[in-house]
């Protein structure tokens, strides 16, 4: 890869941590969260910085072209992604439906209180 490219690539992805540290600090993203997002960017600094770092590992895991590697990666990296989401997306659901008992709850203990007034 070329010099200037490899500047220009790690020049864009410290801004995008940049971004994520920005977006951590007005608490628009949870740290939790943002972690895959800044492990993804040290890692592509890591594998930009080190000279053929990424063909040795996809030899070492038996892909014959990187390409293939990071779409493989890429793709289990997102099937995580997805079922993290799930599994809080259910707990979200869960929470919502005893909020709504609870405030079924709380409408119906005032309108008796209000009824023996």
């Amino acid at each position: 890869m070329e010099r200037r490219l490899s500047l220009i690539l790690v020049l864009v992805i410290c801004l995008f941590i940049l971004v994520i540290i920005n977006f951590i600090k007005k608490d628009n993203i949870s740290i939790k969260y943002s972690l895959i997002w800044l492990g993804s960017g040290v890692l592509m600094i890591i594998a930009i910085m080190i000279p053929n770092f990424l063909n040795k590992i996809s030899h070492l895991l038996g892909f014959e072209l990187v390409s293939n590697m990071i779409f493989m990666i890429a793709i289990i990296i997102l099937l995580a992604i997805c079922f993290s989401f799930t599994i809080i997306v259910s707990r979200q659901t869960q929470k919502i439906r005893l909020l709504i008992q609870e405030v079924s709850l709380m409408k119906s203990r005032i309108e008796e209180l209000e009824k023996k007034k």
